[in-house]
């Protein structure tokens, strides 16, 4: 009877030390060790495209628990970072990283100081600067960076989202053909998306227009004259509009049908083209008095 006592006491303590050791909270500690690897292809030379990756591989920081950490990257041209570019990691909780290599060319020209395509110049194959970054997702103070890895020869491209435009054909400029052959002629007769809103497909421009010239349609490519046109009618015909207190709003489709504002008067004309919606296009214009 004794021995069960005995035996019954252990295993109560045993059971009690269990216990505690299961309700102990996970302690955090900050990493000291993070090594990014030294790429396999460091040396090759690459040619960045889009819909690939660039692989980065890296170690696991001890946290002191099994935790869930967020990894990433940066880029710079120097090996101080000086100046550089964080890159999103396809995976964010792998530290097998793959980085897209169209955010790669977005931060090559950044870095490069390229702002447009009228700037753009192709550099060759650069040598880049990478490290990798760790931390605990809403936890302060978790951050650690990793050491400087390098890719010795990427070569970029032209990344940089740029709004987006279509063309104005018309009498204002003489009818010319909406050919490429006549893409200088029509850099001047071009409506553009607002820089903080490319992709929307919404269209402005402001041009001097004479009296009685304020007939044209609109082109989403220098194609020719009947596979990109829009207007107020699928007819090769022209819709005579009204405009009534300095503005107009009408109606858009794809087609050749032109716009002949007959009553302009003449002067500056704001045109705004909606194109957001392919079941809801429209044109409106203004009197621009400044």
């Amino acid at each position: 009877m004794k021995k069960i006592s005995i035996m019954l006491a252990m295993a109560a303590m045993a059971f009690g030390l269990g216990s505690c050791e299961q309700d102990r909270e996970p302690v955090l500690q900050k990493p000291t060790t993070f090594v990014l690897n030294t790429p396999q292809m460091a040396d090759q030379y690459i040619n960045l495209e889009d819909g690939t990756v660039l692989d980065l591989v890296c170690s696991q920081p001890d946290y002191g628990y099994s935790a869930v950490a967020q990894y990433s990257a940066e880029m710079s041209l120097t090996e101080d970072f000086a100046d550089f570019r964080p890159l999103a990691n396809v995976n964010a909780t792998s530290a097998r990283m793959a980085i897209k290599q169209a955010d790669i060319a977005v931060a090559l020209c950044e870095l490069n100081g390229f702002t447009s395509s009228d700037n753009y110049k192709d550099l060759g194959a650069q040598k880049v600067y990478f490290r990798a970054v760790c931390e605990l997702a809403g936890v302060a103070d978790t951050r650690i960076v990793s050491n400087v890895v390098t890719y010795n020869h990427l070569k970029g491209y032209f990344a940089l989202p740029e709004p987006g435009y279509i063309y104005l054909v018309g009498q204002p400029e003489g009818w010319a053909g909406p050919t490429s052959s006549n893409a200088d002629h029509y850099a001047a007769w071009r409506l553009f998306e607002a820089q903080d809103a490319i992709g929307s497909k919404i269209y402005q421009g402001t041009f001097d227009i004479p009296a009685g010239s304020a007939m044209f349609r609109f082109y989403t490519d220098l194609t020719g004259w009947d596979g990109d046109s829009y207007g107020s009618q699928t007819d090769d015909k022209p819709i005579e509009f009204l405009v009534e207190g300095g503005s107009a709003s009408v109606a858009m489709v794809k087609g050749k049908g032109a716009y002949n504002f007959s009553n302009w008067e003449g002067g500056r004309m704001g045109i705004t083209v909606n194109m957001a919606d392919p079941e809801d296009m429209s044109v409106t214009i203004v009197t621009v008095t400044e």
